[in-house]
């Protein structure tokens, strides 16, 4: 690191790749030289892909193992140590904070040492404050989940607090924008809005996409990929399915039903595929899930809780039709009947007539994914996401 350099320390809850991790892995990457980062996480640690996909790049990455997603008193106080000991250590210019329990403890600790931090010495321990600014980039508020009350006023309570510690808020749309100041969480002046982006993704060709996954090349293919959670909304997929399945309409025959990801709710999931007998396919994990989006022929976007998704980006690029729900920042993404079709969220019946349309109207379908490919490469590129938060990085 040379003295002109700014060091950016990015920490996120988990080291999976959802879409927190995804946007923390595109900023680091992309920097420009006169930035140098370091990423560090808690949960899966040097086993997530997150911190296998940082060191095949050379970036270097810290694991925080006390650090976990969920609420506990005692994990939590020692991480919060850990992450005081790592400011102290690194010595950033700027802490970048993603996801909800980052949020809270590590401006909380940046907090801490800016007003007893230490410098390192040749030990790791000194004298002085640590001087740094603190950045946090909102990838939907966890307090619009489906969470028992305590939880939701714990974590609204908790955002509130811990905002007056943040410098500066970046919230990934419009909508979040608003959601944050009506919410009180912090003051609009303090509020940046930047897009997420997507960078060029190497498309597997249609044929070999289907092959590698197993479909039949004559199948019409309706297919989503995410974390099996409740917040992506799949149970109301199946049951949009089911709607499908029972109803006198029958276009095609041979289609197919295909979910990339994994998660906590697979059994959930399973059982209810089970009990409508539906030839709906969890395929599981997937590396670099997106690069097989041409297998699909129309892309479903079911979720309940959103920021603003990556994949709903991938399916863009890809020139593919997409459904998606009215939440989070997908409807400043995606124009209703312009650029794909957007219905409410948890509504079944009004997704299964959507998708139905599509089938029934491939020229529609085709214009759509056309003008989906053109707007995502134009409005919502990966250059323009890094090239504003490095302005604001440096002009908060």
């Amino acid at each position: 690191m040379t003295k002109s350099q700014t060091k950016i320390l990015y920490l996120v809850t988990q080291s999976d790749f959802g879409g927190a991790q995804r946007y923390v892995y595109d900023l680091a990457t992309n920097l420009s030289k006169n930035f140098i980062a370091v990423v560090a996480s808690g949960e899966q640690g040097y086993d997530g892909e997150l911190a296998k996909k940082l060191q095949e790049r050379n970036i270097r990455y810290v694991c925080l193992p006390r650090l976990k997603r969920a609420i506990n008193p005692w994990h939590d106080f020692l991480a919060f140590w850990q992450i005081v000991k790592l400011i102290k250590k690194e010595q950033p210019d700027i802490i970048h904070l993603n996801s909800s329990k980052i949020s809270i403890l590590g401006s909380l600790a940046a907090k801490w040492c800016q007003m007893s931090g230490a410098r390192p010495t040749a030990r790791g321990s000194g004298t002085g404050a640590v001087k740094c600014q603190v950045f946090y980039t909102v990838h939907g508020w966890v307090f619009n989940e489906e969470l028992a009350m305590w939880k939701k006023w714990f974590y609204k309570t908790a955002e509130r607090f811990t905002a007056r510690f943040k410098d500066k808020i970046i919230c990934l749309s419009e909508f979040e924008k608003n959601n944050t100041t009506k919410n009180n969480i912090a003051p609009a002046q303090t509020i940046s809005v930047i897009y997420n982006g997507r960078g060029a993704i190497d498309f597997l060709p249609r044929e070999q996409a289907r092959e590698k996954l197993g479909i039949s090349q004559d199948a019409f293919v309706i297919g989503a990929i995410g974390n099996l959670s409740k917040n992506k909304g799949y149970k109301y997929v199946i049951a949009t399915i089911q709607n499908i399945q029972s109803s006198s309409w029958r276009t095609i025959s041979n289609i197919q039903y295909l979910i990339v990801g994994e998660g906590p709710e697979r059994n959930n999931l399973e059982s209810k595929i089970n009990a409508i007998k539906s030839n709906i396919r969890l395929f599981g994990a997937l590396e670099d899930a997106s690069h097989y989006l041409k297998a699909f022929d129309i892309y479903v976007c079911s979720s309940v809780k959103e920021g603003l998704p990556y994949s709903v980006l991938e399916a863009m690029q890809a020139g593919l039709p997409i459904v998606a729900t009215t939440v989070g920042a997908i409807p400043e993404v995606i124009t209703d009947k312009k650029n794909g079709l957007l219905v409410e969220p948890k509504n079944s019946e009004e997704l299964a007539e959507k998708i139905k349309y599509l089938i029934d109207n491939p020229d529609v379908a085709k214009k759509f994914g056309e003008q989906a490919k053109e707007d995502v490469i134009k409005k919502f590129n990966l250059e323009r996401m890094v090239e504003e938060t490095q302005t604001l990085y440096l002009n908060p």
